[in-house]
């Protein structure tokens, strides 16, 4: 597994790391929104805050959850409206990246 930040929390504090993975777990497990949605929805927050591996990331989960083309691309053009051009700009770079790949 490549090294990123969950990682390195895990090596530098274990017990903090394995609090956090129980929580980020019960968030990503509830029930009261689809996990296909849940990981749209981290996809425009990524896009928002312009961070291509976690835009990336996140993608690819909701393809995996069976997000289509179309609402990955709906998603990104929605940020437009809160995150402006420049969101949308590092979104739409690494969709088309994504896209290339998938």
């Amino acid at each position: 597994m490549a090294r990123n930040h969950w990682t390195i929390l895990g090596e530098l504090d274990p017990e903090y790391n394995e609090k956090i993975t129980e929580w980020r777990t019960e968030l990503v497990n509830k029930e009261n929104l689809e996990r296909k949605y849940r990981e749209l929805v981290n996809v425009a927050m990524a896009s928002i805050l312009r961070e291509r591996e976690v835009i990336l990331a996140h993608a690819k989960l909701a393809k995996q959850y069976g997000a289509t083309k179309e609402e990955l691309l709906g998603t990104v053009e929605q940020v437009m409206t809160m995150g402006g051009f420049p969101s949308f700009r590092a979104a739409m770079l690494a969709l088309d990246d994504f896209f290339k790949e998938y």
